[in-house]
């Protein structure tokens, strides 16, 4: 993560006082300085339009969902202290699915329908969104995850009748760009950020790969993906896959000792942060990984551990954070969801000004979050009201794709004036350009991150190389 960007003065400075206030009434009911992470009163007045939000606020995907929630905050403060959708103030009404892919997760979306929401933010995995995709779709409820990048999403709805999209890559180019990491590793990567070469460190190419996934629609896709497309890169078949339990095992020594006398060179590790925090202590305590690791054995992981919670769960000590750490060494990628743009960095100016602490930087994937919020937003102004799904349906479309005057984060009260008067309008969004393809996608490019052990001897995350769109696709050929 690069260093935290200069503050700028907003467009709307009104929206600043958002979250403050919000901090301020916590601290002064509860004791306790909560900030953007608890729901803000119900607004007042007409009744407000109602947007729901399903995340994984405990159990496996907490660590991932929690920041992300802040970034709704962010994006419902901008909104609302704009002026609102339709005159009415906009309310995201954040529900725990609990991380859960079976009845939790559906009985969230049954009471999005039942409360009368007009679109729906999640849920996070790819799991969880197969499971409710068509609860949403039946009532004309339009859906986006900012995060579930499965495969099997691409074709689950029809083209021609799309309900679901998402602000997120799939996983067919994430598979991409585990291809190309392992053909390059950190050796190859050159200009793009890469620490100097060291002995020991990860070779120039990795031959021998085993794949260790989730058994879910996210980890089966993937890995699909990558058995697939990596005998033409390598020469040679994948050496071993092996698909565990969602929810954390106690131990995976039974799966290590499968893995380890196959002597791979490097293991993409498609999993959630607390299943891939066990593996990697489990792999790292294995007698013969020492041999490995002197040979430059190294972990490829993809978006699922880039998260705190993978660094937390990796402490030997976690009162201790310069404590041992497994993280520390493991490589991985991630959809670039920090990329760097006018548009990213005004995103990021906005999310720092509700902590003026400076305690909290925008996290990954959270302006994928708000790019969802927003474009819900702009396509329920455009659309002229809350009833007609189809014509929201289309507005979305329309804000996002269309040719008309760009607008990025920074002029979303410029964006929504425009849209009431039905202007044409095209939202440059923090995330990326956000143009929604027929089957709900978009594109973009990805980075490769290395955990490692700070100045301070604590671990954190850095980029240490991105791939372009265009060398995602060329591996996909």
């Amino acid at each position: 993560m690069g260093a935290r960007q200069t503050r700028t003065r907003l467009r709307r400075p009104l929206a600043l006082g958002f979250c403050a206030a919000g901090a301020a009434f916590a601290i002064s009911a509860l004791g306790v300085e909560q900030g953007c992470s608890e729901q803000p009163p119900p607004p007042v007045g007409d009744k407000p339009i109602l947007i729901g939000v399903s995340f994984g606020l405990s159990a496996g995907l907490k660590d991932f969902a929690a920041p992300l929630r802040d970034s709704i905050r962010v994006a419902e403060g901008q909104i609302n202290a704009a002026g609102g959708v339709l005159g009415r103030r906009v309310f995201f009404d954040v529900q725990d699915d609990e991380s859960d892919e079976e009845a939790k997760v559906e009985e969230v979306a049954n009471d999005f329908v039942r409360k009368g929401a007009v679109a729906v933010i999640g849920p996070l995995s790819s799991g969880q969104v197969v499971r409710v995709q068509q609860i949403y779709a039946e009532k004309n409820i339009i859906q986006i995850s900012p995060s579930a990048t499965s495969t099997d999403i691409t074709n689950i709805q029809p083209s021609g009748d799309r309900w679901l999209f998402r602000t997120t890559p799939a996983d067919d180019f994430q598979g991409a760009a585990v291809l190309l990491f392992s053909q390059r590793t950190p050796r190859g990567l050159g200009d793009a950020g890469a620490p100097p070469e060291v002995d020991g460190g990860p070779p120039s190419t990795c031959r021998k790969m085993a794949i260790v996934h989730v058994d879910n629609a996210y980890g089966k896709s993937m890995a699909d993906v990558i058995e697939k497309a990596f005998p033409r890169r390598a020469g040679q078949p994948i050496l071993a896959r092996k698909s565990v339990s969602v929810k954390v095992a106690a131990s995976y020594v039974d799966v290590v000792a499968q893995i380890m006398p196959l002597e791979p060179e490097c293991v993409a590790l498609i999993t959630y942060d607390d299943v891939g925090a066990q593996f990697v202590r489990d792999f790292k305590t294995d007698p013969g990984y020492a041999a490995l690791a002197a040979k430059g054995f190294f972990f490829i992981g993809t978006d699922g551990v880039y998260t705190d919670g993978f660094i937390k769960k990796g402490l030997e000590n976690e009162s201790d954070p310069k404590s041992p750490n497994i993280a520390e060494g493991v490589y991985g990628t991630n959809p670039d969801t920090q990329p760097g743009t006018k548009e990213y960095n005004e995103f990021r100016t906005i999310f720092s000004s509700y902590f003026p602490l400076g305690v909290k930087d925008a996290p990954s994937f959270g302006a994928n979050t708000f790019d969802a919020a927003v474009l819900i937003a702009l396509a329920i102004q455009r659309a002229g009201n809350t009833n007609d799904r189809d014509a929201i349906r289309r507005s979305l479309i329309e804000v996002a794709n269309a040719p008309g005057k760009p607008f990025t984060p920074a002029q979303l009260g410029d964006a929504l004036q425009a849209a009431a008067r039905g202007e044409d309008i095209d939202y440059k969004g923090a995330s990326g350009t956000v143009d929604l393809e027929p089957n709900g996608n978009v594109k973009s490019g990805f980075i490769v991150w290395e955990a490692f052990r700070n100045t301070k001897r604590e671990v954190e995350y850095r980029t240490v190389g991105r791939f372009a769109l265009e060398e995602l696709v060329d591996q996909l050929k």
